[in-house]
């Protein structure tokens, strides 16, 4: 492109430079022919009167009297009163400007050749030309200059458009001084700037899409599982029935992130948390029975808070998985009320969480194996976004504690579990099972 407008601008001030030089060139060389014309007028004037004078005062009048008066290449000729002519200067050959005087008796005829002219006009059409070739250059130097000016940013425009395509988000970051092209840098800013925060966004959500429905598929698979490896048609109605509730919070799942991607906020709501903590039990029992280990519920009943419906299900779900991956023995979720708080406790009898982690563990892509460390950084996200709060009691053993603000309801009495060794899993599994009917019922609520 910086080629072509410096052709185009080449191009075009030559065109305008031979122009002006030829309209330039004729006008000075009529300027000249009349000025020549009217030199001839006046030298043969001026000779008529010297040789008229001459004549009268008697002196004998020749050629050489004429030669004073010769100049710039003319021929002077004179016709004296008894009709003899004398001349002076070169012989002409070709056209000549030609001019008579008369004086008394005397006629004289001067002539300036036109190639007098000639050499003349073309010293005066090198001057023009030479102007012309300063002018020309100096046009391309100048046209080279902002030729550059202008496509460099089409250039670095370019490069920014090529980079996006690449998910490089630098911005351009160079301004140009034009004022139209500054406006073109400044909107191509804005809307890389914008672009990747839309992609950022979009991964983001992805990734915990990903995370938030990897839990319910878990269990469900697990229900699926169970009803696969037997025929007693109790187990299976009560697993099929389990699985439904699975299905209704995948869905349910699935709703908030769509409903998060479209910047649609869900409400605060009151959460019954016996309803929570039984949902959990009856999810996860199965899975800690799986592995020889049980899940017990400790602490005060009729316990209600504000929060999101299902999205706080999902944050204890999070915190239980973790128990079940990393924890050993017995987890424990434990309710209690604390002022206008209602905290959720989740332990296990594990070692807890390593040293070089400690508080941590909330950040994004921190884990102590080789999951994702998504899961925690989402929970305190999703207890955080009601005004909750997710912490880290105690490390060894690991106990997480979830703050959720009470709802003002008179709570009912306290419902007292007692403790369950390691080698109880699983009747906490039957316990759980025993509860499942009434569990699902309690799922369609939660979601």
């Amino acid at each position: 492109m910086r080629r072509r407008l410096m052709a185009l601008v080449f191009f075009s001030t030559l065109f305008a430079l031979m122009l002006l030089g030829v309209i330039l060139v004729s006008f000075i060389w009529a300027a000249m022919g009349t000025a020549t014309q009217d030199r001839a007028q006046a030298t043969a004037r001026v000779a008529a009167a010297a040789i008229d004078g001459s004549y009268a005062a008697g002196a004998v009048v020749s050629s050489q009297g004429l030669e004073e008066f010769v100049r710039d290449s003319a021929t002077l000729t004179a016709t004296l009163p008894d009709g003899s002519t004398i001349s002076a200067g070169p012989p002409i050959e070709g056209d000549a400007y030609t001019a008579s005087a008369t004086s008394g008796p005397i006629t004289v005829v001067a002539a300036i050749p036109v190639s007098f002219n000639v050499a003349r006009i073309s010293y005066q059409a090198s001057i023009v030309i030479g102007i012309s070739a300063v002018a020309l250059a100096i046009s391309t130097l100048v046209a080279y200059f902002y030729a550059r000016r202008i496509t460099r940013p089409l250039e670095d425009f370019g490069e920014v458009a090529a980079r996006i395509g690449t998910g490089d988000r630098r911005l351009l970051s160079r301004r140009y001084g034009v004022p139209e092209l500054d406006a073109v840098a400044d909107v191509l800013d804005r809307g890389v700037a914008t672009l990747h925060t839309l992609l950022e966004n979009e991964r983001r959500v992805t990734n915990e899409a990903s995370h938030q429905l990897r839990t319910p598929l878990t269990a469900l698979s697990l229900r699926l599982e169970e009803i696969l490896a037997t025929d007693d048609l109790d187990v299976v109605r009560s697993e099929a029935t389990a699985a439904l509730g699975q299905v209704e919070r995948l869905s349910g799942v699935i709703d908030e992130v769509v409903a998060l991607s479209r910047g649609q906020l869900p409400e605060v709501a009151p959460v019954d948390v016996d309803e929570l903590v039984r949902g959990q039990l009856t999810e996860w029992a199965p899975a800690f029975a799986a592995v020889g280990r049980g899940i017990r519920r400790l602490g005060k009943a009729g316990l209600v808070v504000e929060a999101i419906p299902g999205a706080q299900a999902q944050a204890l779900a999070t915190l239980v998985e973790n128990s079940l991956v990393h924890g050993r023995g017995v987890t424990t979720l434990r309710i209690r009320p604390a002022g206008d708080w209602v905290v959720l406790e989740v332990s296990d009898e594990g070692p807890g969480i390593p040293e070089e982690l400690g508080s941590r563990v909330f950040e994004r892509s921190v884990s102590g194996t080789s999951s994702s460390g998504l899961g925690l950084a989402l929970a305190r996200t999703i207890v955080a976004a009601d005004g909750g709060r997710l912490e880290l009691l105690s490390a060894r053993p690991a106990v997480f504690a979830m703050f959720l603000h009470a709802y003002e309801v008179e709570p009912a009495e306290t419902e007292p579990v007692e403790p369950t060794a390691r080698g109880e899993g699983q009747a906490l599994v039957e316990i759980a099972a025993a509860s499942a009917a009434s569990a699902s019922s309690g799922n369609t609520q939660r979601r």
